[in-house]
């Protein structure tokens, strides 16, 4: 059965398994974290801030490239929502708010200080050329984006326990939620893809 009421997690009409895969992909993070954070010496507010984070960025990747969260997010709005809404219903907007590695940097030691603001500035530049690019290379532009912060983030120290975030952040934010819902289906009924016998 699909859910028609729109949420900002997985937009109007995901299914039940949908919903699922992005809330086991949630609790697999969470495990993770739990099981490689050992010995961190984290004191419980920590815990407690890393478990949201994960819960938000790894279900988030799931949820965000559902095509239901595709159309909500990529579809007009109308004149009577919120000026809120409107920031965070953009592309842009939306990872804008996502501030979460400077929070980090700034909370749990171990990393360099400026380490927050190279992922949330990453995120937030990719975002922005995925909405400024021709539609045709949206994807491929998101694409870049994750695979070359990918592999600074190895070079990078990182907090303790969070290697992992600038690559679940960028999948997140820049492919997963940046890229429109059903771009190549476009492209083929625009005959700009090759034709099949």
């Amino acid at each position: 059965m699909e859910e028609t009421k729109p949420s900002w997690a997985f937009g109007a009409g995901a299914t039940r398994v949908e919903k699922g895969l992005a809330y086991a992909v949630s609790v697999f993070g969470v495990c993770a974290l739990v099981v490689g954070g050992r010995g961190l010496g984290w004191s419980w507010w920590q815990w407690l801030l890393g478990v949201v984070l994960v819960h938000d960025l790894a279900g988030g990747v799931v949820a965000n490239g559902l095509d239901s969260a595709k159309r909500f997010y990529h579809s007009p709005l109308t004149r009577t929502d919120s000026v809120f809404a409107r920031f965070l219903h953009h592309p842009v907007g939306f990872t804008a708010l996502h501030f979460q590695p400077v929070l980090i940097a700034l909370v749990i030691p171990g990393g360099p200080w400026w380490w927050g603001l190279l992922w949330y500035g990453w995120a937030l530049t990719g975002a922005i050329t995925v909405d400024l690019v021709e539609e045709r290379l949206k994807r491929p532009a998101a694409l870049a984006f994750v695979v070359t912060g990918i592999m600074v983030a190895g070079y990078v120290d990182s907090p303790p326990g969070l290697d992992w975030l600038p690559a679940v952040l960028l999948l997140k934010l820049v492919l997963a939620h940046g890229v429109p819902e059903g771009l190549g289906r476009r492209d083929a009924e625009a005959g700009d893809g090759p034709s099949l016998p």
